[in-house]
């Protein structure tokens, strides 16, 4: 079983602090650069705080759904969804939360080669919770 929390604190190559996917004690950028052996996840953050209130709605919405696409990470210079989204595809399995898998956009067309992560369902809604309060307040 993989854990997961998202935070605010400071990230290398950021000037101030930014929000973060931690998996498994691990940044998610570093995590999905790890498993492609890539730099590509670098700069990546969360989707809180989008330019496009509608997009930022969109993912408050998405975090309740289970059998969705879920964007993950954002590109940090635009911070919305007309450049680079990383997805994951969010199942319930049991008593679990799965990332089945990995894509590039809100399609997913183009696959990242990465393997599922399960959460327990408790602590996947605490993530969710938190994450929710990050975008509710970036909108006030």
């Amino acid at each position: 079983m993989n854990t997961i929390d998202i935070i605010y604190a400071e990230q290398k190559g950021f000037l101030s602090p930014q929000y973060q996917i931690i998996v498994d004690g691990v940044l998610l950028n570093d995590f999905l650069n790890g498993k492609t052996n890539s730099n590509d996840f670098d700069l990546l953050v969360p989707p809180v705080g989008l330019m496009n209130e509608q997009e930022q709605r969109k993912i408050l919405e998405l975090l309740d759904w289970r059998n969705v696409v879920l964007p993950l990470l954002v590109c940090s210079d635009d911070m919305d969804f007309s450049c680079i989204i990383v997805s994951a595809f969010v199942a319930e399995k049991k008593n679990q939360t799965v990332w089945e898998r990995w894509g590039y956009g809100l399609d997913m067309s183009k696959t990242i080669f990465c393997p599922k992560l399960a959460f327990d369902r408790r602590e996947y809604k605490k993530f969710v919770s938190k994450f929710k309060c990050f975008i509710e307040d970036s909108l006030c």
